[in-house]
């Protein structure tokens, strides 16, 4: 051999002696293709590894650059584990007995190639040759026999070795642990499906409850450019409901013009003065048959307060009162979670049981536990009364709680004399708003539509008036209207959901099933909807939908009408 190689391989030897040894290590290398992967990562080893004669050549320098293994200078040659060679005298040394050069490799325009048995030999590494694939699968775990037959054993295949663009790929896996014990799992590079062409490597980790982890154990699998499915429609056709994907144009989609009934429900809403400052009287008024409540305040007297709930019968006879769902929640911050909690509470909610007023008599249906300065109450509850009754939603102080008080008629009466009417700030909404249920029908034609829900255009904002002043007033958002909305022609139709205005955390019912939206966190991104249903066995879904407190409306609901095939898979 010349001296020139000599030169380059003393030189690799000094710079590479500082290489820390790293963790386990598998490289995959494709022999056909020329493209290697280390640890599920792309990387490149120049110049690539081959196959001569029936075996598998990589060279030596890139080999152990990419493994972060040290190339040690010993006696005018290199060391590698076990491996010593010496160029010069085409002669080599393996786990200490000499061996003749060609037995461990080849030299190619200056390039040293080893044998990949004689890494494993050297290094203790693991070589398997996975001919279907035609992959060479190196693992290598320093100071650790990757042969240890009491560590867990990963293994997976897939269904199929290539797939279009957007088609599922099914795995399936069949690890095991040799003690039988319990295994979790660790993919790398795994996707239910893949949208760009090209191989892609599936790398699979177990590791069982003592800590002992699988060697790697990789799988390459080949993604044709013919296209099944965009991400889009693979989400609508495949993905678990409850989880988003992305549709950037969804806000083009055709606007759908719902039959809509109001009922004259009324709904009493309190939220100004939201910032409650001193005891009072938040909002009043007379209903006689079914009301909702809806109340958020937030207590700011440096002092505990307890928001509660009155009802005085206004009648000359006894008059019956029940609750017949009530959610209440509190918290520190005025946060859209806190809207979805107590929207959760109040659709699980059971029926509170009735009581009965004599004329004249106050009794406190609802008393918060006590909330600390800053702390602020959502509480939503449905009502019914067989006469008219005056409700009252009130901020008490403790000083003027008491048990004795909440059970005293005579005491409840002279309190509520004695609170003053709070003034509204201005800012947010308080009144009585006729059309606490929307009901809406919506027939559904075409391959997708949107309906737009509390935006005020599509969806007019319910308007009432504030019973304390007389003031008109405007619920923007529609907040605490429940819409029953009925879609016909659904066969075959996902539906979705989608934030319009900003942060959203709420629920909605489809055919009678609650489902928070989200699971967790808030909704944000107009461009990705929430899958909601797959409407494949009846030609009409039914949904109950109530803006959320906290959250920020408009939303939009989309309908997408998927293809037979499609349907009849779920």
């Amino acid at each position: 051999m010349e001296p020139r190689p000599i030169a380059i391989f003393l030189f690799i030897a000094m710079f590479l002696s500082f290489a820390q040894p790293l963790a386990t290590q598998q490289l995959i290398v494709d022999l056909e293709g020329g493209v290697s992967y280390l640890n599920g990562a792309p990387v490149s080893l120049n110049p690539a590894p081959r196959a001569q004669n029936g075996r598998s050549l990589l060279p030596l320098r890139e080999t152990a650059r990419v493994l972060g293994l040290p190339l040690e200078a010993s006696n005018g040659g290199l060391r590698l584990g076990t491996l010593e060679l010496y160029p010069n005298l085409k002669l080599a040394r393996l786990n200490g007995a000499q061996v003749d050069f060609s037995e461990i490799g080849v030299i190619q325009n200056d390039t040293l190639f080893v044998f990949a048995r004689t890494l494993e030999t050297a290094l203790g590494l693991n070589a398997v040759y996975d001919p279907l694939q035609r992959l060479l699968i190196l693992t290598y775990i320093p100071g650790v026999n990757a042969k240890d037959t009491t560590r867990p054993v990963a293994r997976f295949s897939t269904d199929k070795k290539e797939y279009r663009i957007g088609e599922p790929v099914q795995i399936i896996e069949y690890s095991y642990d040799p003690d039988g014990q319990p295994i979790a799992l660790s993919f790398t590079g795994r996707e239910e499906a893949y949208f760009t062409p090209g191989p892609k490597l599936i790398t699979l980790v177990v590791t069982n409850r003592l800590g002992k982890s699988s060697e790697p154990y990789s799988l390459q699998i080949n993604v044709l450019p013919e296209v099944m499915n965009t991400p889009r429609d693979y989400a609508l056709k495949y993905a678990p409901l409850g989880r988003s994907f992305l549709d950037p144009i969804n806000s083009s989609y055709p606007v759908l013009t719902p039959e809509r009934t109001d009922t004259p429900t009324p709904l009493l809403f309190s939220d100004s003065p939201e910032n409650v400052s001193q005891s009072g009287v938040l909002y009043a008024d007379v209903v006689s048959g079914p009301a909702r409540v809806l109340a958020y305040h937030v207590n700011v007297m440096p002092i505990p307060a307890r928001l509660v709930l009155l009802a005085t019968n206004l009648e000359g006879v006894p008059v019956n009162v029940a609750v017949s769902r009530l959610g209440a929640t509190s918290a520190t911050r005025v946060v859209a979670v806190l809207g979805q909690v107590s929207l959760m509470d109040f659709w699980n909610a059971a029926g509170q049981g009735q009581l009965t007023l004599q004329p004249g008599q106050t009794a406190m249906l609802y008393v918060s536990s006590p909330l600390l300065s800053g702390q602020g109450l959502n509480l939503m509850a449905d009502l019914m009364t067989t006469g008219r009754v005056n409700w009252t939603l009130a901020m008490l102080e403790e000083g003027l709680f008491s048990p004795s008080t909440s059970v005293n008629p005579q005491g409840l009466s002279a309190l509520l004399t004695n609170l003053p009417n709070l003034e509204p700030d201005g800012i947010h909404v308080r009144g009585t708003f006729p059309g606490a249920v929307r009901n809406l029908r919506v027939r559904l034609e075409g391959p997708v539509g949107r309906l737009v829900l509390g935006d005020g255009n599509a969806d007019p904002f319910i308007t009432g008036v504030d019973a304390l002043t007389g003031a008109p007033s405007v619920l923007k958002g529609n907040y605490g209207v429940t819409y029953t909305i009925a879609l016909e022609n659904a066969l075959g139709v996902a539906g979705a959901f989608v934030p319009r205005g900003g942060l959203y955390s709420g629920a909605i019912r489809v055919n009678g099933t609650l489902t928070p939206v989200p699971e967790s966190g808030v909704l944000y991104r107009p461009d990705s909807p929430m899958l909601l249903f797959r409407a494949s066995e009846s030609d009409q879904v039914n949904l109950e939908f109530i803006p959320a407190s906290g959250s920020f409306l408009p939303v939009n609901l989309l309908f997408y009408r998927l293809s037979p095939e499609n349907v009849a898979k779920r």
